[in-house]
């Protein structure tokens, strides 16, 4: 879609001298129209698609077609552009920079994104539009974040580990990376709490340890897909990474055969998963073939969510099978 708009507008501007001629002739029909009136006579005039500026939004991009009666509108499933502090457009970045506050956040993007620059946990991360937010904190103290492109790495949140941000042009992911056995059977890992504090929005529980944010209306804001977790049993030399859910992954409450709950391969795509980036063989973005993966419970709140890992998929975790990755749940995402 970025590349269409592109040849769109390049389009209009090499019919600029003919538009000028058109107009002088039409002017006293032209003058007085609304801005899709005068895109409609351009268009017509020049026997070109012509954008009606005033209509783009993040996703969408109308046209005024040249036979002057019809409008073309394409409309992407992912952000073309994003607003600018001047009301201007630029193209979406989800690069993460510092900014004056001490906060971090995404170059561009299509919602208001900060995350923590360190210190207190209250404010980890918050996402924002429209007036409407979601605020979640971390339950201590954190580093200044390391910043890896789109990524903040809070190394030794707890020991051995590290609490990992990734921004997205729409929304956000968080993922604990646990590096050591002892580190997975802390105590404080049994149960893990965030704060929460909500702006012009509810957060309610979804289906399998989901979440929506929705307004007063009932419409979804912002959405957080199922909580869940991962080891590194795979560790394919491929580098193939499943990024979704499976029809065989169970939740902690489904059991085996013999009546225990039990943590299952990542073994077919079932569902999209749409928060972290789409890198090829990047283990944060989901269990990869071969890995064990649980669904976790979590239970919200007003003020607050907790988030339970599998401790099955924890005390079947060798050594060999670290990193292991708890994806919490606490992601927001248009």
């Amino acid at each position: 879609m970025a590349w269409l708009t592109a040849l769109a507008m390049l389009g209009a501007i090499e019919a600029a001298t003919p538009v000028l001629v058109a107009k002088t002739a039409i002017a006293a029909e032209s003058d007085d129209l609304s801005e899709s009136g005068r895109a409609q006579a351009q268009a017509a005039a020049t026997g070109e698609q012509v954008e009606v500026l005033g209509e783009r939004t993040e996703r969408e991009t109308v046209f005024a077609n040249p036979d002057g009666r019809t409008f073309t509108l394409r409309k992407s499933i992912a952000p073309v552009r994003a607003k600018t502090p001047d009301g201007g457009w630029t193209a979406p970045d989800a690069t993460l920079v510092k900014r004056a506050d001490g906060s971090v956040g995404p170059r561009a993007a299509a919602v208001d994104l900060s995350f923590s620059g360190g210190g207190d946990g209250d404010d980890l991360v918050t996402i924002a539009e429209g007036g409407q937010s979601v605020t979640l904190g971390w339950p201590g103290d954190l580093p200044a974040p390391r910043l890896e492109g789109a990524r903040a790495v809070y190394e030794d949140v707890r020991p051995d580990v590290n609490l990992i941000l990734t921004a997205t042009v729409e929304g956000f992911r968080q993922v604990l990376e646990v590096k050591t056995l002892q580190a997975a059977k802390d105590p404080s890992l049994a149960s893990l709490q965030y704060s929460m504090d909500v702006e012009g929005l509810r957060v309610r529980e979804g289906a399998a340890g989901s979440m929506e944010a929705v307004d007063g209306n009932g419409q979804v804001v912002f959405r957080s897909p199922s909580a869940r977790m991962w080891n590194s049993a795979g560790k394919a030399e491929s580098g193939e990474v499943v990024r979704a859910q499976t029809a065989d992954l169970r939740t902690l409450g489904d059991a085996s055969s013999n009546g225990t709950p039990e943590a299952t391969p990542v073994m077919a795509l079932d569902e999209q998963h749409p928060a972290g980036p789409m890198e090829e063989g990047d283990p944060l973005a989901g269990p990869g073939v071969g890995d064990k993966a649980a669904l976790m419970d979590v239970d919200v709140t007003e003020t607050r969510i907790t988030v339970t890992p599998d401790s099955d998929l924890i005390a079947d975790t060798t050594s060999a099978q670290l990193p292991l990755y708890i994806d919490p749940s606490v992601e927001m995402n248009e």
